[in-house]
């Protein structure tokens, strides 16, 4: 567990006229935020920190001075904790920016909106979780202070509390403000948020005790198979999900084809709704609309006669290459026997339109099986359905 004091820089003349700095260099505090900055240091005072670390930026070195001087700490400079690059908006005033069309995406809809020669929020995102994951590395069970800028950090806030990136602009990170999240490998907590008064007691993360199995799972250093990829499909010429058999009695194929090779995959009804469910969210963050249309045909989603499946999946993977623009499931075999040194993997690379056809394809498929009860929410086969609360008693109910 790590406490992180995730803190804005103090005042500077930019935001007094209203301008985005961005990267500019030289802007230090005005005297209005060296008194922000001194506060905010007695406020922390109590505070058991262990480590500073810091924008490379001026306004964050001086605001982060402060706290060093009042906690006789030395400030670790760390380039990942930068301000979002503005590009050609650097020193510009917003309200010559807000009436702009890339200014409203920002505000509404930002993941993937770059301002013109900058950084997008998403990529500010990813750069800044990277530098407080190597933090937190650095200081398990204890109290970190990061002194960043306002977008930056709002980001920060986004990531670990599982919120849409898009909606980040209503997270409030005001000059010179603490705002507190308690991060384990389970998930984080806030605890405070824009702080600009007393600060709670913080004390040192107590390192959690290690249960006996655990323990020893570790001594037996027990390694994860390899991974053996046996066919990389990227891209596909087209991907689908598909069911052979009676209701009751289907087999779920999961099944891909580029160029003369087509890989078929014995999977559960279940992994395919996840996956929907994975490729629908993961659209969602990338800023498109998953009920819009597509160019995939009807035939392309029709599965390939015969079918001869490779493995059965074991685990399915979801990810995103930024770079080409290209989504990708990623399928484990089930392993065999335990302990195994290598597993198979197959990939499939695919076009958004491709992966939201195949997860609208998904729910139909789905759907075309055997019908659930309204009651128990147990699928009813065709020769009859026990229902544990049918009045309390397993009565028989007979499909008509």
């Amino acid at each position: 567990m790590t406490i992180f004091l995730l803190i804005r820089h103090a005042s500077n003349d930019y935001i007094k006229e209203g301008r985005l700095a961005g990267r500019t260099p030289g802007v230090h505090l005005n005297a209005e935020g060296q008194r922000e900055a001194e506060e905010m240091a007695r406020r922390t005072a109590h505070i058991p920190l262990e480590a500073i670390y810091s924008s490379p930026l001026e306004r964050a070195r001086d605001t982060a001075q402060a706290l060093a001087a009042c906690h006789k700490l030395p400030i670790t400079i760390v380039e990942g904790l930068l301000e979002g690059d503005a590009g050609e908006w650097t020193g510009k005033k917003l309200s010559e920016l807000n009436t702009t069309e890339t200014w409203k995406q920002i505000q509404t809809k930002p993941i993937g909106v770059k301002l013109p020669g900058g950084e997008s929020i998403d990529e500010v995102q990813a750069r800044m979780v990277a530098a407080i994951e190597t933090i937190r590395e650095k200081h398990p069970d204890s109290i970190v202070a990061i002194v960043s800028h306002a977008d930056p950090l709002k980001s920060v806030v986004a990531h670990y509390l599982n919120w849409d990136l898009n909606n980040f602009q209503r997270i409030a990170i005001s000059p010179a403000s603490v705002t507190i999240l308690n991060v384990d490998d389970k998930g984080a907590t806030l605890l405070r948020s824009n702080d600009t008064g007393a600060l709670p007691k913080l004390e040192k993360p107590k390192p959690a005790k290690k249960e006996a199995s655990q323990e020893t799972e570790e001594k037996e250093e027990r390694k994860m198979a390899e991974a053996n990829i046996v066919h990389d499909l990227n891209p596909v010429s087209r991907v689908t999900v598909g069911a052979l058999g009676e209701p009751g009695q289907r087999t779920f194929f999961l099944q891909g084809r580029q160029s003369s090779t087509l890989v078929s995959l014995v999977t559960e009804k279940e992994q395919m709704q996840s996956l929907a469910q994975g490729i629908t969210d993961l659209l969602t963050r990338l800023g498109e609309r998953t009920d819009g249309p597509d160019d995939v045909s009807d035939y392309e989603l029709q599965l390939e006669l015969p079918v001869e499946p490779l493995f059965r999946i074991g685990q399915l993977g979801l990810g995103y290459d930024q770079e080409n623009d290209l989504l990708v499931i990623v399928a484990y075999a089930l392993p065999e026997q335990e302990e195994q040194e290598t597993v198979d993997v197959v990939r499939f690379w695919a076009t958004r339109d491709q992966m939201r056809a195949l997860a609208h394809h998904v729910t139909q498929v789905a759907a075309a099986g055997r019908p659930t009860c309204v009651l128990c929410g147990r699928p009813i086969d065709p020769a009859g359905h026990f229902c544990p609360r049918r009045n309390g008693h397993a009565e028989f109910v007979q499909m008509i």
